[in-house]
């Protein structure tokens, strides 16, 4: 198998880089805006009582969730006649919004919606089981917009929100985490062509997994936690297997030359090892998969998926490119670092790595 991938690598180098960089792009474009068709949280269990009531409720035409809270300060006391008169205005125009089915205030329910200075009251609302609960939502807040005593909240104004705060978080962190890894990764290789490779495998890594919870989120619901997971993991796996691949290879090139037998060697030794790594790692994850609650099933689903993803692109594509780089892999090293860089590069026959390895093997 190994032999295999390293003849693929040396003999279809070009073809090998060409896909994959068509399948980032294409990725990239598919995938990239999966967050906002993940759900916000999922922490329900469907085999609870209280879920399963919800659901016959829901199929018998009844919701009997609060979609959204009306925040609403009348600007007189609420029990006043000019309090009232305001409040029955705005429920009435809230009343009057498309898919809502059900309006609920403190004469219905009691004075708990009645604030303690009875200034302002709430108001709760329900839509219709059948509505897209965030674009009814959207709907009335459009409608709402220019009332600037009411302030809107509750589930399906806070979603949105969540998926929007979910993109811009993980935009942030890309943003800190690539250059770190760049630096990280400069220090241990010590030339900048090397460097780059593990944000290649890290890069490539997490947009094919977004494409394929992209594609999960089409066939059933998945939690937009995965996505912070996917994120962090992706990074990780792609320092450990580049270090594995990439310093094996630069010993092997000092030994063969660059060529077939240095991804050969590389792949049978390295490669094993990124191999039963990421199969741990997935099916350590894939435990997550038995529970019912989105959130964890939906980690657990990313996790699986960046694991062999990010074990597939070092395997298949870093290989590829490390075949076009041949020697060059160690260029671009900065003057200070030239003979550390030659050195690293060099089979270790001693130090206190080499003789540490070598008791704990015997």
């Amino acid at each position: 198998m190994f032999a295999a991938l390293a003849s693929l690598a040396h003999r279809r180098s070009r073809w090998v880089l060409v896909l994959a960089v068509a399948a980032g792009i294409a990725a990239g474009a598919l995938g990239g805006g999966v967050a906002e068709k993940l759900d916000p949280y999922g922490a329900d269990d469907p085999a609870t009582e209280s879920v399963q009531a919800t659901e016959r409720l829901e199929r018998a035409g009844v919701n009997p969730s609060v979609d959204v809270v009306a925040l609403i300060a009348p600007g007189e006391p609420v029990r006043s006649a000019a309090g009232r008169d305001e409040v029955d205005r705005i429920r009435a125009e809230i009343e009057a919004a498309p898919d809502v089915s059900r309006v609920l205030g403190h004469r219905e329910v009691g004075p708990a919606l009645i604030s303690r200075d009875g200034a302002s009251t709430y108001l709760t609302v329900g839509f219709d089981p059948s509505a897209d609960s965030e674009e009814a939502a959207e709907t009335l807040d459009e409608r709402l917009a220019g009332e600037s005593s009411v302030t809107l909240g509750g589930q399906a104004i806070a979603d949105p929100q969540v998926n929007e705060q979910v993109s811009a978080d993980l935009a942030r962190a890309e943003l800190l985490a690539f250059p770190i890894l760049f630096l990280l990764s400069f220090l241990f290789f010590r030339t900048l062509v090397a460097a780059l490779l593990p944000l290649l495998v890290g890069g490539l890594s997490i947009v094919l997994t977004f494409l394929g919870l992209s594609v999960a989120s089409e066939l059933g619901s998945v939690s937009v936690f995965a996505l912070n997971l996917v994120t962090g993991l992706g990074l990780g796996l792609a320092i450990d297997y580049s270090l594995f691949i990439v310093s094996r290879y630069r010993e092997e090139i000092e030994r063969h030359g660059p060529g077939a037998a240095a991804l050969r060697a590389t792949l049978t030794t390295a490669g094993r090892t990124v191999l039963f790594s990421s199969l741990t790692v997935a099916a350590a994850l894939a435990s997550l998969l038995v529970f019912p609650q989105r959130f964890l099933y939906s980690m657990g689903l990313g996790g699986v998926m960046v694991a062999l993803i990010a074990a597939f692109v070092a395997l298949v594509v870093l290989p590829s490119v490390l075949a076009l780089l041949g020697r060059r892999v160690n260029s671009l090293a900065p003057r200070r670092l030239q003979r550390a860089a030659a050195r690293d590069a060099r089979p270790a026959e001693s130090g206190l790595w080499y003789r540490l390895s070598r008791t704990v093997m015997r």
